[in-house]
């Protein structure tokens, strides 16, 4: 009979242990990739989830994830407030513990929400930062998607100070970056939102057809893995298309299978923007009564976005100008600091001085009283 001895016993433990961890690592995984897609489908769930999760994560790396996770889906509820704390919390990890891949997540992720924002020069400053990580650090193959995450940031910032001619190719490369990943199932929400952005543009610029086209890129990729809200997104595109095509019919058919998802997303600004458009479809076709509701629903909406937005965007510039006053006030330290270190070192150098004079009157006043003796 094997007789169990103390070598054994620690082998047992050490195998339970990384067994354990193993485990443990490979639930956090996979639980993350099922929160990164709740997040656009049923984004309260996702951030509950997170809440619950976060206080047993010890790796710092898992922690950001799970933090950027739960800030996206802040993004998506419009709770601006919630996204900044939430985001600055992890960069607060990313700084002090996190990998290259962390700062880039982070740093991109910050940039993307203070473009949502339309605070250019703060989401520029932040991408940039992320841009220098990725091509000064080495990044495994299987994250270059995150390539990608910055090159729609930067179309976003093109296409609002110069145009769609210039925010296109972001796009179209920030599509084809992501396509290469898809094995990853977040990655397809991506190629998503990449078409819808291309599709914007395409419209922008009055080519219909290729807008069409891109929207419908955008539906395959969101029907992958049950997208709701790049879904949305793409058929409230095709709408508009078929709006301006006069086939209303069709248009509102569309509309109607977004608001029947709605209650799920909880996406105000989608809300808005099916409700607008729904009642300027029916309007088209001489339905009255449709138009009227519809119009003032849309109203309705219009009203809670804008108490909701100023909020948090005045929220946003407080926190801007708290850091500007922080950095006023680290800069007049230095200065003071300075200051005193000057004066330190002048009433050093005096009081040198004046040594060496007195030292110097003390000789001379030696060598008068040796003279005189001598005389």
């Amino acid at each position: 009979m094997n007789k169990i001895t103390l070598p054994k016993v620690k082998l047992i433990i050490y195998l339970l242990f990384v067994f354990g961890y193993t485990t443990a690592q490979v639930n956090l995984d996979s639980l993350k990739t099922e929160l990164n897609l709740m997040v656009y489908n049923n984004p309260k769930e996702a951030i509950r989830r997170v809440d619950e999760i976060y206080p047993t994560i010890t790796d710092p790396s898992m922690q950001i994830s799970y933090l950027l996770t739960s800030a996206n889906a802040y993004a998506v509820l419009k709770n601006h407030d919630a996204v900044m704390e939430t985001a600055l919390k992890a960069k607060k990890i990313a700084d002090e513990k996190g990998s290259p891949v962390n700062k880039i997540q982070v740093s991109g992720f910050i940039g993307g929400q203070y473009r949502r924002l339309g605070l250019d020069d703060k989401a520029l400053l932040y991408i940039n930062e992320a841009e220098e990580v990725f091509k000064t650090e080495a990044i495994p193959d299987s994250l270059k998607y995150l390539g990608g995450n910055i090159l729609i940031v930067k179309g976003l910032i093109q296409r609002s100070s110069l145009g769609c001619e210039y925010a296109l190719p972001y796009f179209k490369e920030a599509a084809n970056v992501y396509k290469k990943y898809i094995s990853e199932k977040i990655n397809m929400v991506s190629v998503a939102i990449a078409y819808n952005n291309i599709a914007d543009c395409y419209i922008e610029m009055n080519d219909l057809d290729a807008a069409e086209l891109n929207f419908k890129q955008a539906v395959k990729y969101s029907l992958e893995v049950n997208s709701g809200h790049s879904l949305a997104y793409a058929k409230m595109g095709l709408s508009r298309i078929y709006k301006q095509k006069n086939e209303n019919n069709k248009a509102i058919g569309l509309l109607k299978e977004v608001d029947s998802d709605l209650d799920k997303m909880n996406d105000l600004s989608i809300k808005k923007e099916v409700y607008k458009q729904l009642s300027e479809n029916y309007k088209a076709i001489k339905d009255t009564q449709n138009y009227e509701y519809y119009n003032q629903l849309y109203f309705e909406e219009t009203k809670r976005i804008i108490a909701e937005e100023k909020k948090s965007l005045n929220a946003v510039v407080n926190d801007l100008s708290e850091e500007k006053q922080k950095s006023q006030k680290q800069t007049k330290s230095k200065f003071i600091f300075m200051l005193l270190g000057a004066i330190f070192v002048f009433i050093a150098i005096m009081s040198y001085m004046a040594y060496k004079i007195v030292k110097k009157k003390k000789k001379i006043n030696e060598k008068k009283e040796q003279f005189h003796k001598e005389r």
